[in-house]
């Protein structure tokens, strides 16, 4: 793969997208994937169907590493958070039952999703906020919950002032670097389609704000997510 990303994981958003992510998955080796529906999709959610997606990744011994991307977003619709929340617990306790980590969405809904996140914790089997753009004080409180953190090229852009914040503090072990393709491409593709390679120049500039080597830093945040999703497992 360019930029020396050698692994990816594609992360689904509602039903379809999931049954797709896993093609992708037994098409290309390097690829894993996750299989969840989004807060902006719940008016598509079937539990069942979903199970039913989780049960044939496990039972076939395929790279299944997650249930996510899930969580609240009252950015875009407002007038289903309560729909938004039964969906996000019905995920979470999926995932808890095929002893799979989550990967959480959160805009806009920082108190719910941290009031639900805490009738969960700790996350025996795992748990990472996506595309992290809160507070510091925010982010000290979900890794007291043992939750990760991950970071999107939004740490790249001259006016993401509270995510540098947080990359600079928290602990080295605790974050993970991601693209969210095909969105938020890091400086100086901003604008463009984004792609994992471009993830490369999320971690110069990471890098840079730590005051560390790139070797350190992409040594450290790889290792991190390969643990965390368990991508260095035989799954044949």
């Amino acid at each position: 793969m360019r930029a020396g990303v050698n692994k990816a994981i594609c992360v689904a958003w509602d039903i379809p997208s999931s049954e797709k992510a896993s093609e992708i998955a037994k098409t290309y080796e390097s690829v894993y994937y996750a299989v969840g529906v989004h807060p902006d999709n719940v008016d598509e959610y079937d539990a069942k169907k979903l199970e039913n997606l989780i049960k044939q990744g496990i039972e076939n011994k395929q790279k299944l590493v997650a249930v996510g991307e899930i969580g609240l977003d009252y950015y875009r619709i407002k007038d289903n958070k309560e729909k938004q929340k039964q969906v996000f617990i019905s995920q979470i306790k999926l995932a808890n039952k095929y002893h799979l980590p989550i990967i959480i969405h959160c805009r806009d809904a920082y108190g719910d999703t941290m009031e639900i996140l805490k009738q969960f914790a700790p996350f025996k089997f795992g748990a990472v906020m996506h595309c992290y753009s809160g507070s510091l004080e925010y982010a000290n409180e979900l890794l007291k919950l043992g939750i990760k953190l991950s970071f999107t090229g939004v740490v790249t852009y001259k006016n993401a002032t509270n995510v540098k914040e947080v990359v600079k503090n928290i602990p080295l072990d605790s974050f993970f670097l991601e693209t969210d393709c095909p969105y938020l491409a890091p400086t100086p593709h901003r604008g463009e389609r984004n792609e994992p390679a471009n993830v490369l120049d999320t971690a110069k500039y990471v890098a840079e704000l730590r005051e560390m080597t790139l070797t350190d830093l992409i040594s450290a945040t790889d290792q991190n997510a390969t643990t965390f999703f368990k991508l260095d497992i035989d799954r044949t």
